[in-house]
């Protein structure tokens, strides 16, 4: 039978569904019906290419049910929520959150240190779309959004990203908390998750923080983090104080 007789035998919608098959023939049918795709490397079937699979796998010690789930909400575009602590969770952006990352960025004193956003939206717009599709995507971690438990809405940014330092690629954090939640502990609460997230799943050795000297709170923080300053760089023309994290 085909893929399709036997979903449609099965009463079942391709969109609830994930496949996991070792030949290019059933992974091509999944890819046309819409349905997610995982390529088992079965030594038993030489010469596939596994084109369509979204992922590989060689073996089945570390496919478990939170691994399929998050392939399955990649093929539908459904934002991977991360990390959770006492008041807040982490999750990725979409399209969707434009209007309330506006909101935040307006907010008193937010871009004082970070970048704002682009004016046009059309154009922020076009530039989250290619940082979910690629960061998120392929490094499984970037800049998420801090969401509150009790009341559901964004209080600010923070997450994970790649730098080039002196010629390597090293780990980034960045985080922003909202003018009116500051002051309450939400962001050490948040970067004490970030750091044991990367710790516990990423392959580096330490995380990296760039701060301007004038950002006196950062510096604070980072210090209460276990940060140690390292030197000062130059990061976009801006010179900006290096602090480091070892694991």
């Amino acid at each position: 039978d085909t893929l399709q007789e036997v979903l449609r035998k099965r009463q079942l919608q391709p969109e609830n569904g994930l496949l996991l098959a070792a030949s290019d023939g059933l992974i091509d049918q999944a890819d046309k019906l819409g349905l997610a795709t995982i390529g088992f490397l079965n030594p038993a079937f030489p010469g596939q290419n596994y084109e369509k699979a979204q992922i590989l796998v060689e073996g089945f010690e570390e496919v478990d049910f939170y691994f399929l789930e998050r392939i399955y909400d990649r093929k539908h575009k459904i934002p991977w929520r991360v990390i959770d602590t006492k008041r807040c969770y982490l999750r990725e952006m979409t399209l969707n959150d434009l209007d309330d990352l506006y909101a935040l960025y307006a907010g008193h004193g937010m871009t004082k240190f970070i970048e704002p956003l682009y004016e046009d939206r059309q154009e922020e717009a076009a530039y989250m779309k290619a940082y979910i599709d690629h960061q998120y995507y392929y490094f499984g971690y970037g800049m998420w959004l801090v969401m509150e438990q009790e009341s559901g809405r964004l209080i600010g940014r923070a997450g994970l990203d790649n730098r080039e330092i002196h010629g390597k690629v090293e780990l980034e954090m960045g985080y922003a908390i909202a003018y009116e939640k500051k002051k309450k502990g939400y962001g050490f609460e948040v970067c004490t998750a970030i750091l044991a997230y990367a710790k516990d799943f990423l392959e580096f050795k330490r995380v990296n923080c760039f701060v301007d000297q004038e950002n006196t709170a950062s510096i604070r923080l980072l210090l209460k983090l276990g940060f140690s300053e390292m030197e000062e760089m130059e990061i976009g023309g801006k010179k900006m104080l290096r602090y480091v994290f070892e694991f």
